[in-house]
């Protein structure tokens, strides 16, 4: 994989993550009005993008191979992430 590939799958695992984690926590978020719920989502949104801006700016082409199957292995990349308890 390259640098962007391995950032563009990094983010779609951080959104796995938070919609499999709002999913979980539907119980709790019943309660929540739609307006509530939309700011939710949008908040939750938010910093998923935040966390993975971090890795789409330093991750590139010239990446060494070594450090992008370190971060592969690291992230699970291409396996589906465990459950969250």
């Amino acid at each position: 994989m390259s640098g962007p590939v391995v950032s563009r799958a990094l983010r779609t695992r951080f959104e796995t993550i938070r919609r499999a984690e709002l999913a979980r926590l539907e119980k709790k978020l019943r309660g929540l009005t739609a307006d509530d719920r939309r700011s939710v989502e949008a908040i939750t949104a938010e910093v998923i993008h935040a966390i993975s801006r971090i890795p789409e700016r330093t991750i590139d082409d010239d990446t060494p191979a070594h450090a992008l199957e370190a971060l592969i292995h690291l992230s699970a990349l291409g396996r589906e992430p465990a459950a969250t308890q």
